[in-house]
């Protein structure tokens, strides 16, 4: 049996920090930030396009 994550709503400080530094232009994000997924790291263009679904969930959760 595989053990479940337990997720706390606690966040990790990197992950804080990008979501309070969203509102920059994103050639400052990723000049601040690399983004892996799967143990590959993002292109701009794939790392942008997450910014920007960041910013879409973020807005919708505060609206």
């Amino acid at each position: 049996m595989v053990e479940k994550i337990m997720v706390d709503g606690t966040m990790s400080l990197d992950v804080k920090q990008l979501i309070d530094n969203l509102h920059l232009p994103e050639d400052d994000i990723l000049n601040m930030f690399s983004f892996k997924f799967d143990n590959n790291i993002l292109s701009p263009e794939e790392a942008i396009r997450f910014i920007h679904f960041l910013r879409s969930e973020l807005d919708n959760r505060t609206q």
